[in-house]
């Protein structure tokens, strides 16, 4: 349920704090109009400098309510321009990524909350006298004063997001929690490369009831549903696989025919969206720093450094998985016959899907091929003794893949001797 939560709440960030600033801004307006109109008889513990008469009021209200509804038009098509050059230069799935960025969440949140506060203080100010004084004007030059810290905050934020080192940066941090993730939830479970249903005479298929990315599976409830039986469930898909509507999600193996409504239940227990979300998908985070690689060493662009930058970080994150062995996670209890085994995370073929298309596009760059060796000595460092051999194998794949578009012995005693360096410290 939990995960549920914070899968919405990341799902809808934008909205959410949007509306947070705008309930908050009328919440404010609300407490404002009380003490002006005096149904709230707090305006003698008020400094007397903060009052200013209702004309200057209403003439200061205007003034910031339409100067905010200009910054806000003006900060929305400053967005949508970086938005733009994400989208050419890096990859089109970073574009979340600065949209979802809490300053211009925030920026939007309190330019929009300090234009309803501007206007429906306005509104209900049409009542009062001309020779009363009221504080809402004051308010509202402190709430201004704050919208211009923000904005500044923000040209900052956005000077600093069109630095591709600065998003790539940003891009580790996500992808370094993403996997941090991965790892608690492997913590203390068992890990296995084969399984067999032999000794169970059922099985069922568990369909996807929609297309889309699986999000989410909540293993707690499907646990819930199973404990008392004597039977296991076969997850083959893994977070972030695109599923079509009746497609298989899960094998249920039982000694017997099996409910329908269990079933139902079961499948009911896999959450399906239209977009991956990173917050449990390592690989879609991994995905966007290969693909800015992957545009940095095209021919259009050309940038060699950003790639190799690319290609390390991405050596430090895999070598986080390359000390977990096994290809298959069983969730089980001692006071239990049920199984839950699930296909979440392959070391080796990780590896494959982080690293195949660079060495497919850079296999003549002799840059690119010796960070991929360096990277690959990152892994090896925390590899266990089962993915060390994983890490030999495909520094081999690299070097027969690559070593035919060298014939200078000058690059071609580098790569070797790369090469060498791997499984050297994969014997060890």
């Amino acid at each position: 349920m939990f995960q549920k939560i914070v899968m919405y709440f990341k799902n809808n960030k934008i909205w959410m704090i949007l509306i947070g600033y705008v309930l908050f801004s009328l919440f404010l307006a609300t407490t404002i109009i009380l003490i002006d109109n005096k149904t709230l008889p707090i305006q003698q513990y008020i400094p007397s400098i903060l009052f200013t008469e209702v004309n200057l009021a209403k003439d200061i209200l205007g003034l910031l309510a339409g100067v905010l509804l200009t910054i806000t038009t003006f900060t929305f098509s400053t967005i949508l321009i970086v938005l733009t050059m994400y989208s050419a230069q890096f990859s089109p799935r970073v574009v979340e990524n600065f949209l979802t960025n809490k300053i211009t969440m925030k920026v939007l949140g309190i330019y929009v909350g300090g234009f309803f506060y501007c206007i429906t203080t306005l509104l209900f100010m049409r009542n009062l006298n001309y020779d009363e004084l009221v504080i809402s004007a004051t308010i509202a030059v402190v709430y201004s004063v704050l919208c211009i810290i923000y904005f500044i905050i923000f040209v900052y934020t956005v000077s600093s997001s069109i630095q591709v080192n600065k998003l790539i940066e940003r891009l580790f941090e996500d992808s370094n929690k993403s996997i941090d993730n991965i790892i608690s939830f492997l913590k203390d479970k068992e890990r296995i490369d084969q399984y067999s249903f032999d000794e169970y005479d059922w099985q069922t298929e568990i369909m996807s009831e929609k297309s889309g990315y699986l999000d989410l599976i909540n293993f707690d409830l499907i646990w819930n549903l199973i404990k008392e039986s004597d039977c296991k469930i076969f997850i083959d898909k893994s977070i972030g696989v695109y599923l079509s509507e009746k497609q298989r999600m899960a094998f249920y193996y039982d000694r017997g025919k099996t409910d329908e409504h269990l079933i139902k239940q079961l499948s009911n227990s896999f959450s399906i969206g239209s977009e991956r979300y990173g917050y449990n998908d390592y690989m879609f985070t991994l995905q966007k720093i290969i693909e800015i690689s992957m545009r940095a060493i095209s021919t259009g662009i050309n940038d060699p450094y950003t790639a190799i930058l690319c290609i390390r970080l991405l050596g430090v994150l895999l070598s986080k998985l390359a000390g977990i062995d096994g290809k298959y996670t069983i969730i089980q209890s001692n006071d239990s016959n049920a199984e839950i085994i699930y296909k979440g995370l392959d070391f080796s073929k990780d590896l494959y899907y982080t690293y195949y298309q660079i060495i497919h596009y850079g296999k003549a760059d002799i840059s690119i091929i010796l960070s991929l060796f360096e990277a690959l000595e990152i892994i090896n460092g925390k590899a266990s003794i089962n993915n060390k051999i994983v890490v030999k194998e495909f520094a081999e794949y690299v070097y027969s893949i690559c070593i035919s578009e060298y014939e200078h012995k000058i690059d071609v005693d580098l790569i070797k001797e790369k090469r060498n360096r791997i499984i050297e410290l994969s014997s060890k």
